[in-house]
Order: structure tokens, then sequence, then C-alpha cells
């Protein structure tokens, strides 16, 4: 048997535990899907973990989160258990989930830690640097702070076009460089 037939049977791979950050994104489900396929292979135990974060704008002057903001993070995460369950639940793979609430990339970190994880995987939707500057990216804290290696997912539908050239309206000019909506306002 060569390396390869050893490790997919389940031999001796370095990847025993392996913790999934689980948010409900294109790239987060699509890192599920990987995660499942090699856990299932290998015979690692995966943690899937989802952090409920609350903006701080998002607080009231009390302290407390506003009651919308609270209903659309269940939701969330409800999403996200379904997705989870669909996608490894029939793999034959262990697996847990946990719901955290606080700073994503900190309490994802901990949770490496604290589980021994081999392996993290973060899905990562593609920003543009502005973004990731204003607002931070996860999967970049990830990558600087995990003790474990990171797998970084992306999504295969990208929210930012490939080139400028391509963006809507891109060489056009009046009117037709406006999106449609936005047309005779």
């Amino acid at each position: 048997m060569d390396q390869r037939e050893t490790a997919h049977s389940g031999g001796n791979s370095w990847i025993r535990r392996v913790v999934v950050a689980a948010d409900g994104s294109p790239a987060s489900n699509q890192g599920l899907e990987q995660v499942a396929d090699l856990a299932h292979r290998l015979g690692a135990k995966v943690l899937v973990v989802f952090v409920r974060h609350i903006p701080a704008t998002a607080m009231l002057g009390n302290g407390a989160a506003q009651p919308s903001i609270l209903e659309a993070l269940d939701e969330q995460e409800a999403d996200v258990r379904q997705a989870v369950t669909r996608i490894i639940g029939g793999t034959g793979a262990a697996w847990e989930f946990e719901a955290l609430s606080g700073s994503p990339g900190e309490e994802i970190v901990k949770v490496v830690e604290a589980n021994g994880a081999d392996l993290l995987v973060v899905g990562s939707n593609r920003h543009n640097s502005i973004h990731n500057l204003l607002l931070g990216s996860t999967a970049a804290y990830l990558a600087t702070h995990s003790p474990a290696p990171v797998l970084v997912m992306r999504s295969n539908v990208s929210s930012l076009p490939a080139s400028p050239k391509e963006a809507p309206g891109a060489g056009q000019q009046g009117p037709e460089a406006l999106p449609r909506e936005v047309k005779g306002s």
C-alpha cells in the first residue's frame, strides 16, 4: 500500500481533528463539503464552529443588542446547523457543532487551541482591500493567529469582477455606464 492509499483508508494521517469555521457563506459551505470528504476518508473528527458576532454599532445604550439582530443571528445559526447536517451528517464522519459568541477570529483560535486541532478550515469571500482594511478579515486573522495550519476555501462565486474591465458599466460612456436601478433618478 503506498502513502496515498494509507491516507485514504484512515491510516497514519497527521489530520485527526479538524475545526471548520462556518458562517453560511458559499465559501464556508464549500469548506464544509471538502472537510466532509476529507474527514470521512481519513477518519478525522470534525468540529464545526459558528460564532455569533454582534457588531459594536448594533448595541443599544444599555449594552444590549437589538432584538432584530438577535433574531437574525438565531436564523443564521439555524441555517448553518442545517447545512452542516446536510453536508457532513450523511458521510459517516464524526462531527460536532458548537455555537459561540464574540469576535469570530479570537473565538475560533480558542477552539483550535482547546481541541488540539490539526487543521483549521475557513471560507473566505472575495472582498476588496478597502473592505478588509475597514472591516477586517476573519480568514486573514486566522491565518496569522491559528496554531494549526489553515486551509482557506474560496467560493466559486466571486463578489468582485475578475478585472476592472469586467465591472458593470466599464468602458461605457454616459447613462449606459450607470447600473440599471440608478438610471433616471
